[in-house]
């Protein structure tokens, strides 16, 4: 029992003295290199806050106007970046135009918004786009008991009387003037009405206007309420497809017979619509785990099945005129970045900026490491080496030309080498340097104490005795 417990002792006492040396190791290295520490460390941390900054939690998003389904989408991206710790404030605006005016518009805070394809320039300045989440069609609604089947007298009914094509900073606006002229035709503005989508509705509802247009998504509130209002028709594109081939911003998509009223078989028979995309556009600044988290939000909201797209297909890239972001691109190439899958938003794009700001950090850090213990070792090696040359050629002194007079001043130039040696602090992998330049001194000490250098000057050899670094032999042979 006794061995045991002595045992158990020793352990923990080499343990004790292990961790001690470890320490001690530690301290001496940080006292030698701490100039370099400091460097290194302000390096560090300028790479962390500069080169790759956090990203912010607060980003402002343009929307569109009340009761659009951009306003409704809006509120649902806002409540998908709450849940990852950031907060997107909603800003509400007359619609793409003005979206696209505000993005590129250096002072002004909103970073991301809502964009209908082709409401930006092509390759707009400041502008980069996420990708493509949603079907907007043109609806266009006229006052008839039913439907007008001519096209010729069914434009004639939208552009005749009174006729809502939305906000001049709408979207709807800008579609409904574009389609108008591609057909050639030059629309009587006294009878546009400009009113917002809203305002718009309750003025049909009340018979204050004959035609409405709207860009919107088919799930949205506006377009919901004027499908319910008696006495509209939906005005169809017979020739939609030759809309898409003019401009690559404007897609085709079908409403199936019954798709909107299964019950009164409304549409009877299939009708083409002509339809821009809801495109994601953001500042180029906007930080790249942020644009990350607004395509993970895409992938979640728009990526279901919806009345004109399919599961899976949005987001995507279909507007050809718009800069790519380069984080988006990655993103539809590599998909969700894996550590986010597992890992809530702010922390895994923590880990992600420390890794990628330590790899280029370290490449040039730990070279620098590497070299601190060897310079330390180099350093106190260097200072042995130095008093190995005092103490050589103090002995040649003594072998040429030693006076027994001085031999209290020769000792006491010894006693002041080996304090100097006393007074330095010796990593262990120069231990061995360090304690045979102490052997040498107490060499030379006790060759002058025996009166040895004296004896030698005596002697009636020719040539004499080597010293103490170019001889074998001691001081008593």
């Amino acid at each position: 029992m006794g061995s045991v417990r002595e045992d158990l002792r020793d352990q923990v006492v080499a343990i004790h003295e292990t961790a001690t040396e470890a320490w001690s190791d530690v301290v001496l290295f940080i006292r030698e290199t701490w100039p370099a520490l400091i460097v290194l460390l302000t390096l560090l941390i300028l790479a962390l806050w500069i080169a790759d900054p956090a990203p912010p939690r607060h980003v402002s998003m343009a929307t569109g106007p009340a009761g659009s389904s951009n306003e409704a989408l809006g509120k649902k991206y806002a409540a998908y970046f709450a849940e990852q710790g950031i907060t997107l404030k909603l800003v509400p605006t007359e619609g793409s135009v003005e979206n696209v005016k505000r993005l590129q518009d250096k002072d002004d805070p909103v970073m991301a918004a809502f964009v209908m394809a082709g409401a930006a320039p092509p390759h707009a300045e400041r502008i980069q786009t996420l990708g493509s989440i949603d079907y907007q069609p043109l609806w266009c609604f006229y006052r008839s008991p039913i439907p007008i089947v001519s096209p010729t007298q069914r434009m004639s009914a939208l552009l005749s009387k009174t006729l809502n094509v939305g906000t001049p900073n709408s979207g709807t606006f800008l579609l409904a003037e574009r389609v108008l002229g591609m057909l050639g035709i030059q629309p009587d503005a006294s009878n546009q009405r400009h009113l917002p989508d809203a305002e718009a509705i309750e003025a049909l509802r009340k018979g204050q206007l004959d035609a409405l247009c709207v860009v919107d998504t088919y799930e949205s509130p506006n377009v919901q309420k004027l499908l319910k209002i008696d006495g509209l028709q939906l005005s169809g594109f017979e020739r939609a497809e030759a809309y898409t081939r003019l401009v690559s911003s404007i897609e085709q998509v079908s409403i199936p017979p019954g798709g909107l009223d299964l019950p009164l078989d409304r549409p009877s028979q299939s009708m083409d619509l002509i339809s821009v995309t809801t495109e994601i556009l953001i500042d180029e600044r906007l930080h790249p785990a942020i644009q990350t988290l607004f395509l993970m939000a895409a992938r979640s909201i728009n990526g279901k099945q919806s009345f004109f797209s399919q599961e899976g297909e949005f987001p995507a890239f279909k507007d050809s005129s718009l800069k790519r972001s380069g984080e988006a691109e990655t993103f539809y190439e590599k998909g969700t970045p894996v550590l986010m899958e597992f890992m809530p938003f702010w922390l895994a794009e923590f880990i992600r900026r420390v890794i990628l700001t330590m790899l280029p950090f370290f490449a040039i850090a730990y070279p620098v490491i590497r070299s601190m213990p060897n310079y330390h070792k180099n350093r106190v090696r260097g200072r042995i080496n130095r008093m190995y040359g005092s103490l050589k050629f103090f002995e040649q002194e003594l072998i040429s030309s030693y006076d027994p007079v001085e031999k209290q001043a020769y000792l006491n130039r010894l006693d002041s080498m080996e304090r100097d040696a006393l007074s330095m602090k010796v990593p262990k992998s120069v231990s061995s340097d360090y304690y045979t330049l102490r052997s040498s001194i107490d060499f030379v000490r006790n060759c002058l104490v025996r009166d040895g250098y004296a004896i030698h000057l005596q002697s009636a050899q020719p040539v004499p005795q080597p010293g103490f670094f170019d001889r074998e032999d001691d001081c008593d042979e």
